[in-house]
């Protein structure tokens, strides 16, 4: 998936790694957190081959507000509404895991992702700065409140 999906870590490092990016996804974790706060989801189409990756943090950073970590899916895959629909299976299952809250931090330069983001209601509630590679990013941190 992270080979054929190579544009966004590109984007964001100027490198892509797919059997690196594919550990990162199931290991990294924010400080404080262990592997028991965090869900790492497939998106599959219909003949079952993996088109997308979803990473969720529950209760970061803060109790009741859960990070997605990525969302991401392969070229073939956008722009046909699979990100919302994946979207409002996250809030069900945030909804249901007693969240209130969904935060992502987003890369300036993906002005697709920010404009996906801030069409399902997400507001910009800070900005941090980011090294991946060799490239500095900046990035926007977005909160969607559920309830």
């Amino acid at each position: 998936m992270f080979a054929k999906a190579s544009d966004y870590a590109q984007l964001e490092s100027g490198i892509s790694d797919p059997k690196k990016e594919s550990l990162a996804v199931l290991t990294d974790l924010p400080s404080g957190k262990s592997q028991e706060d965090k869900e790492v989801l497939g998106v599959f189409n219909p003949q079952g081959e993996l088109v997308g990756v979803v990473d969720l943090v529950r209760d970061f950073p803060q109790k009741s507000e859960w990070m997605l970590g990525l969302l991401e899916l392969i070229p073939e895959a956008r722009g046909k509404g699979l990100g919302k629909i994946i979207h409002a299976a996250l809030v069900k299952k945030v909804l249901a895991g007693s969240g209130k809250s969904l935060r992502i931090g987003v890369l300036q330069v993906n002005l697709a992702a920010l404009n996906f983001w801030k069409s399902l209601g997400y507001e910009k509630i800070g900005h941090t700065q980011q090294t991946f590679g060799e490239k500095v990013q900046e990035i926007e941190i977005l909160r969607l409140n559920l309830k």
